[in-house]
Parts: structure tokens; C-alpha cells; sequence
């Protein structure tokens, strides 16, 4: 097959496990939050041929551009493979929808379409106009954290410390199915600095490759501004925990690719139900 699903995670190694043996054919590159290194010690010790881990992780922190540089280190690995035509980039919470052959025929019909939220958000545009000095560490979701970013973002009424064209503030979910091709131009050497520009950015990962998507990608009319993806928010920065239930009349709609999220012990059954 020419699919590679790469995996941002910090935990379900399980997961991560099952899902690979049952689909041999798809090659799947993991990220396993460097602060877990038994994790990533289990997967290396499953010895699974499909499963490639990246050797020299990133700490990852949610909200912090370290999400960034774990993207790009799964990019150019999964990319180092010529097999590989279709990405799609998930955590360990997500689920498929669709058996992957099913993703990549779909997806051939109509094979230039980069799968990716790229659009304006005015809510979350403050982000893109100061720099947060906590935004990679683990107290940015701390009560003190979150006071902190709250009289950050009142700055921003009264001035731009970044200096990024607001005619470029774009917002999308950091999941994304995307082709080779915008894979080679985010991978290109040219492009780190653009990457850089992110660092302190809180939620950075939900604005650089939308940013870059629109203003760096040399096709922006394959943008679909959709990532085939069911994801439910309920005025929290974090999606629902979805059921059993809801992944099964979700994909009955036919319309998503991935769900998320989905607890582990739930992902297991689902996966085992396909054996």
C-alpha cells in the first residue's frame, strides 16, 4: 500500500500494537513523547515490522511547538520511504473509520487533495500576536498557567509582539491526511525558519501547517479546509471522550475517516471486532 499513518502519542502503546498487526501493510511511524521512555522501550521490544519509531524524540507539551517538531520528525521519517504517497497524521486516541485500503481508493479518485483545516478563526487569533514564555512546559494547562495566558492574550489588544501578517492568520485542527507532495515542501530545507517563527506560540500546532498550507504550499486551491475527521469539542480545549456507541453511528455516516478521541480499552475492542 502507499498509506503511512503517523502517530503523535504518549501513551496506548497497546493500541499502537494492534493496530499495526492488523493492517501489515500500512507502514506506521510513531512518536512517543520522550518522557516515557518505557514506552518507547515496549514498542522497540514488540519488534513489530511495520512499526517504525522515531529514535531521538521530542518532550511533547499540549499547546507548546514541541507538537511542531514531533510533526516534523515524523514527516521526515515516514517521507524517507518512496512507498509512501498518502500521510495522515494521528494520535494514539484516534480510531479509523474506514479500512485503509478503503481511505486510499477513496482518496485516488481524487489524489491531490490536502486533507487539512486551513480557515480564519477571529476567537483564536490573539495567539498568533505574543509570545508565551510557558506555552512549551507543563505549566501552561496549571491554574497559574492559565492566568498567566489569560493577561497575555490582554496584551495583544494593546500591541503585536510577533510581527506575523495578520492577512495570514490561519486556524485548522492539527490532524491531517496530506499528500507526498506537501509532505516534500514542509520537509524542505527552506522551510524550517517559517517552523521557528511558532516557538511560544500557545497551540502553535493548530496554526503553523494551516499557515503553511495557505501562504507556503504551492497548490493552496487543494486545500479542502476538511481533515475527513470527527472530532467533538463542547466549550473545553480538549474533544469528548466519544463511546462505543458514538464511534458506531459516526461511521455509519460514511463521511469521516478518524474519530477521536476514543479511550483505549474502547480502541481495543474495536480493533479486535475487525480481526
Amino acid at each position: 500500500m502507499k498509506t503511512a499513518v503517523l502517530i503523535q502519542a504518549h501513551k496506548n502503546e497497546n493500541y499502537i500494537r494492534e493496530l499495526a498487526l492488523n493492517n501489515p501493510s500500512v507502514r506506521f511511524y510513531v512518536h512517543m513523547d520522550a518522557k516515557y521512555p518505557n514506552k518507547i522501550q515496549w514498542i522497540k521490544n514488540e519488534c513489530i515490522d511495520n512499526i517504525y519509531l522515531i529514535e531521538n524524540p521530542v518532550s511533547v507539551y499540549w499547546g507548546g511547538s514541541s507538537q511542531i517538531f514531533a510533526t516534523l520528525l515524523l514527516m521526515k521519517k515516514a517521507y524517507s520511504d518512496k512507498r509512501n504517497k498518502f500521510f495522515h497524521l494521528v494520535s494514539s486516541e484516534c480510531v479509523p473509520l474506514k479500512s485503509f485500503v478503503e481511505i486510499e481508493n477513496e482518496w485516488s479518485m481524487n489524489e491531490n487533495c490536502q486533507f487539512i483545516e486551513s480557515h480564519r478563526d477571529k476567537n483564536n487569533e490573539w495567539r498568533l500576536k505574543v509570545r508565551v514564555p510557558h506555552s512549551n512546559t507543563k505549566y501552561l494547562r496549571t491554574f497559574l498557567g492559565r492566568c498567566a495566558n489569560k493577561l497575555f492574550k490582554v496584551t495583544t489588544f494593546l500591541w503585536d509582539s510577533v510581527g506575523l501578517n495578520p492577512e495570514n492568520y490561519f486556524f485548522g485542527s492539527q490532524w491531517f491526511s496530506v499528500t507526498r507532495n506537501f509532505v516534500e515542501q514542509v520537509i524542505d530545507e527552506d522551510n524550517e525558519d517559517f517552523f521557528k517563527t511558532f516557538h511560544n506560540i500557545t497551540c502553535a500546532d493548530e496554526h503553523a501547517f494551516a499557515i503553511f498550507a495557505r501562504t507556503k504550499y504551492s497548490n493552496p486551491n487543494d486545500i479542502q479546509d476538511n481533515n475527513k475527521r470527527f472530532i467533538k469539542f463542547l466549550g473545553k480545549s480538549s474533544p469528548e471522550y466519544l463511546s462505543l456507541d458514538q464511534v458506531g453511528q459516526i461511521k455509519n455516516l460514511n463521511s469521516y475517516w478518524f474519530c477521536r478521541k476514543v479511550r483505549c480499552n474502547d480502541l481495543l475492542k474495536i480493533i479486535r471486532q475487525e480481526k
